[in-house]
C-alpha cells in the first residue's frame, strides 16, 4: 500500500492527486493507495481519500504502507521517517495556489540534501521513483533535540 499525505493546510493540493492518478493509470502504481486529502478538491479516479485522520489513524496508515508520498510538511515527513518509511516528497507551490509561498521547496531540498527523502516535482520524477523507492539508500532519521530544550536541560541539571 502507498499512503499519500497532503496535510491540513487550507489550500487544495490537486496536482499531487492528479500525479498519483496518472501513475496508477500508467500502470506504474499497481497497489492500493489511500490518501489523507485535507482540503484537496479533486476526487481521484483510482484511489481512496479520507479528508482528515487522527494522529493514531495516520500512524496506522504509515505503518501499513510500503512507502509514503507526502507534501513537504515537516511534521508529516518526520513522522514517516521516524517509522522507517521511504518518503517521496512533492512540495506545494505558490504558483499553483497550493500554498502562500514556496517554503515547501526549501523544506524538501533540506530533507533531500540530508539524504532523508526523494523529491518529485513532475509526473516523470514520480513515476521513476515509485517503483524503486525501496532500492534507494536513505540516511536514518533521528530527531535532533532543539537548542532550547538542550539549554533548559543544562540549566535544570546545573541547579
Amino acid at each position: 500500500m502507498i499512503f499519500a499525505i497532503v496535510g491540513t493546510q487550507r489550500f487544495p493540493f490537486n496536482r499531487m492527486f492528479e500525479l498519483i492518478d496518472e501513475a496508477i493509470e500508467a500502470g506504474i502504481i499497481e497497489e492500493e493507495v489511500i490518501a489523507q486529502s485535507g482540503y484537496t478538491e479533486v476526487q481521484p479516479r483510482n484511489f481512496t481519500v479520507i479528508p482528515f485522520l487522527t494522529q493514531e489513524e495516520m500512524n496506522e496508515y504509515v505503518e501499513r504502507s510500503r512507502c509514503i508520498i507526502s507534501h513537504a510538511g515537516v511534521g508529516s515527513i518526520t513522522n514517516c521517517l521516524e517509522r522507517g518509511k521511504p518518503v517521496i516528497v512533492i512540495p506545494r507551490r505558490k504558483e499553483w495556489g497550493e500554498h502562500v509561498d514556496d517554503h515547501q521547496l526549501e523544506i524538501s531540498k533540506v530533507f533531500q540534501d540530508n539524504g532523508y527523502v526523494a523529491v518529485a516535482e513532475s509526473q516523470a520524477e514520480l513515476q521513476k521513483l515509485v517503483p524503486c523507492i525501496e532500492e534507494l539508500t536513505f540516511q536514518p532519521y533521528v530527531r535532533k533535540q532543539s537548542d532550547l530544550i538542550s539549554s533548559i536541560k543544562n540549566y535544570v541539571n546545573s541547579l
